[in-house]
């Protein structure tokens, strides 16, 4: 196991005779957020944001989930070594939600330093299957991290008199259902039928 590639991404190789290379990844990240849930496992850890700035840390998102997975499957997987062959890679990646961990990791040599996949597996929870039903699917999906800034201009005016104004947030509203209409159409595809 190799730890802090990336700065805080983990590593681990298994190599079992000859076949495929086989990665596993399941994301590690906690979000700034202090947990109030008042239950005994609630986090109480205060981390160093990327700035250097302490913030409360909890995995909001699901990812000690994620991370169990990820460690199940190593173990399941070691095992029962009697029954596959090949090199299997676990990653368990820091910062999904800015995408800062991959570019990290990628950076640091994760595909120079240790195997290159030939395949890449990796889970997220997700809300819209009920609890014990798992949804699969090949190629991307349940996962974006994508950001842009759009600077909508308005002129502004009297409301006895609408029709000589450019309200922005109608506009930008029209944006935001465009924008939707197209990711809706373009990922669609891609997604399993659940």
């Amino acid at each position: 196991m190799t730890e802090r590639v990336g700065k805080t991404g983990v590593v681990g190789v298994l190599t079992n005779g000859s076949g495929p290379t086989v990665l596993v990844r399941a994301d590690m990240d906690g979000l700034p957020i202090r947990e109030t849930s008042g239950l005994p496992y609630a986090s109480t850890d205060i981390v160093k944001d990327m700035a250097g700035k302490d913030q409360p840390a909890m995995h909001g998102c699901a990812h000690d989930s994620h991370v169990t997975s990820l460690i199940g499957a190593a173990r399941l997987l070691t095992a029962l070594k009697d029954k596959w062959a090949g090199t299997l890679v676990l990653v368990a990646q820091p910062a999904e939600e800015i995408v800062a961990g991959a570019r990290a990791m990628l950076a640091d040599g994760l595909y120079t330093r240790f195997p290159k996949p030939d395949y890449a597996i990796a889970l997220h929870t997700t809300s819209s299957l009920p609890a014990g039903v798992v949804g699969y699917g090949e190629g991307p999906f349940l996962a974006s991290v994508n950001s842009m800034d759009v600077l909508v201009r308005g002129v502004g005016g009297h409301g006895s008199a609408p029709q000589t104004t450019k309200d922005p947030v109608v506009l930008a509203s029209q944006i935001v259902l465009a924008l939707q209409t197209i990711v809706s159409r373009e990922s669609s595809p891609a997604l399993p039928p659940w």
